[in-house]
Formats: C-alpha cells, structure tokens, sequence
C-alpha cells in the first residue's frame, strides 16, 4: 500500500503552499504538483490522471481538500466511482470543521450521494423545461423541409448545373442539408 498525495495547480501561490503543508502531515510517499500553463490555468489535470493509473487496490491518493481536484459536483462522483471501482482510498486532509470527524470513506460516500442527488435535479428540470417548450408550441432540432424541396435540391444537383453552395442559396437551406439530401438519394 502506498500512499500518494496530489496538489492542485491554483493561480494562489499561497494556496498551492497551503496545500503542499497540508499534505506533509500524513505518511505520503510522492507528492506530484500539477503543472499550469502560460496562461496560469492547470491543463486538464494530466498529473492527477498519471497519477490514478498508476495507484493500486489499496493505494490511497491524499488531497488537501475536495476543490483541490478541479471538479464539478457530477465529475466530482465520477472521479470518486473510479477510485471506488479501482478500490483506492480518497484521503481529504481539510474537510471543513463540520465534517472533520467524518471518516473519508462515509465522506465520500455522502458527496457520492450529493451528486447523484444533482443529476436527478437537473435531469428533473431538464424534462421540465421540454415538457414546456413543447407546450408552448416551440419543438427542438432542425426545421423540416418540405418533400417539393428535397426533390428541388436532387433535381438541381442531378442536373450539374448548380454547385452544392448554389443549391442551398436557391433552396433557402443550409450547405449540410443540400449535401444530406444529395447524399440519401
């Protein structure tokens, strides 16, 4: 069991040594600081990503706190379902003090269930707010074009005189829809 600590690429200098100290409290065999680019941004945390592939059954990776991945609550849950899966152990050194005398695992646990929690509320709403377009008459996608002009588009084009950027201009539609139509023939 090894364990591996992980600090956040943060614009806060300050932050990043917080985080650095934090970490140095526990029994941690590496620590791997995530890189910024020029523009003072962490590039899509490639070093956590390393670092997961490389963690074993029974490995723990050690993280100042939560924000210190980078994540929204839904990709939050994905990450930890990872973990979880890969049966690696998620160690928060900075919990907040009204959590601090959780465990990690029931920690995760309940941010597991606060996600999930989120998805079903932005799911609910999703639907909703279809469900209401529709009854206002308004339906998603593309407009359907009528079956005069997708046989106006195949007999312009069938004809070589009219190039697809013509046909479109003449049939008042976009290129990909002239090109969809001369496709499906």
């Amino acid at each position: 069991m090894k364990a591996i600590g992980y600090v956040y690429a943060s614009s806060e200098e300050t932050y990043v040594k917080e985080q650095i100290e934090g970490l140095k409290t526990f029994n941690i065999e590496t620590v791997s600081v995530e890189k910024e680019n020029l523009t003072g941004v962490s590039q899509n945390d490639t070093v956590l990503t390393e670092i997961v592939d490389t963690l074993e059954p029974g490995d723990e990776l050690v993280i100042y706190e939560l924000r210190c991945l980078g994540k929204s609550i839904i990709q939050l849950a994905e990450f930890l379902s990872e973990l979880k899966e890969k049966k690696v152990q998620l160690v928060v050194v900075k919990k907040g003090a009204a959590y601090s005398d959780i465990k990690d695992g029931p920690y995760v646990e309940m941010v597991l269930k606060i996600a999930e929690m989120e998805k079903m509320i932005i799911r609910e709403r999703t639907t909703k707010g279809l469900q209401e377009a529709r009854r206002k008459g308004r339906v998603g996608g593309r407009p359907k074009i009528s079956e005069e002009t997708i046989e106006q588009i195949r007999h312009l084009y069938n004809n070589n005189r009219y190039t697809l950027r013509q046909i479109a201009e003449e049939c008042n539609i976009s290129l990909g829809t002239a090109y969809k139509y001369v496709q499906e023939r």
